[in-house]
């Protein structure tokens, strides 16, 4: 046999090796991610923190879910599902997750939206505005595609207590909302000051933005971009963007920092970190005008 044949043949057996290696890493993944999967599995408890509201809403399949709230921390005090319940009669959930970034955003919709049939999307604005850039957001996105193929890289810390090595601790949230009756006001002053300029949202965001959008007129869900009352990350530029963004794609945008004399906040008493985030008595707050709002533009 000629040298170049053996060279071929070593080669052609590299690639084999190769091939085989990833299938095997396939199965293992896909195998763990199934033993591992507090979704399938019933037990939101044992989800992250971090993930403990969406895994709470998947679990439960068989709760109506009329509205459904993602987005970053901000999204996570928007409102609250008892009130909207209780007092307008529409059940809703918060999905949101600390950090979310758009890509986490919309492979969440689109595993949730498998399992619920919401008419009305509420999507937080503030994580448009990531100063990451698009490079780093491109590996983002790679992690988001990773997490949502192989759920065990998401859950890893999962198999502590569904091994029973540690007791997981009770939820205590209702429909992903928990109360955070603290006070730390905001005492900044005004801080929508009119412009004509715009914060710039970057093209891996806009990207998630079209799939997200083309995924909820896919299932027949409306979509409102919202902006959660926040001195600390919203502003009139934030404003001007997400305003032209909501245009391009043909949903409507809500603005609640434009709101505060509707909404009756009072950045004294409705503050829970000196303005970053509203506490539950601003949530509370926020309900009621929702409600009204709701009702106004969707067909409950």
């Amino acid at each position: 046999m000629q040298a170049s044949d053996k060279s071929e043949n070593k080669n052609l057996k590299r690639w084999i090796e190769i091939f085989l290696f990833l299938v095997v890493l396939f199965i293992v993944l896909k195998l763990t991610s199934y033993l591992m999967d507090p979704i399938r599995l019933g037990r939101p408890e044992c989800a992250g923190e971090r993930d403990t509201y969406f895994v709470s809403a998947m679990a439960d399949k068989d709760i109506p879910i009329d509205v459904a709230v993602f987005g970053d921390s901000e999204s996570v005090v928007l409102l609250s599902p008892r009130i909207l319940l209780d007092e307008g009669n529409i059940s809703s959930y918060i999905v949101g997750q600390t950090g979310q970034r758009v890509s986490e955003a919309y492979y969440s919709v689109e595993d949730f939206l498998e399992v619920h049939n919401p008419k009305v999307i509420l999507l937080e604005g503030n994580m448009f505005f990531t100063t990451s850039g698009d490079a780093k957001e491109t590996l983002h996105s790679f992690n988001s595609v990773m997490f949502h193929t192989f759920p065990v890289f998401r859950y890893h810390n999962s198999w502590k207590e569904l091994s029973g090595v540690k007791t997981a601790e009770p939820l205590s949230h209702y429909r992903g909302f928990d109360t955070r009756p603290e006070v730390d006001p905001y005492t900044g002053g005004e801080y929508m000051i009119p412009t004509d300029e715009k914060e710039p949202i970057i093209k891996t965001n806009e990207y998630y933005m079209d799939k997200i959008c083309d995924l909820c007129r896919e299932h027949g869900t409306e979509i409102v971009l919202v902006s959660a009352p926040s001195p600390t990350n919203h502003n009139y530029r934030r404003h001007n963007a997400l305003q032209a963004l909501a245009d391009s794609k043909g949903i409507s945008y809500l603005d609640l920092n434009l709101l505060n004399d509707e909404l009756g906040l009072d950045w004294a008493t409705d503050s829970l970190d000196g303005g970053d985030h509203i506490n539950t008595s601003g949530s509370e707050k926020i309900s009621i005008y929702m409600i009204e709002y709701l009702k106004d533009n969707f067909d409950f």
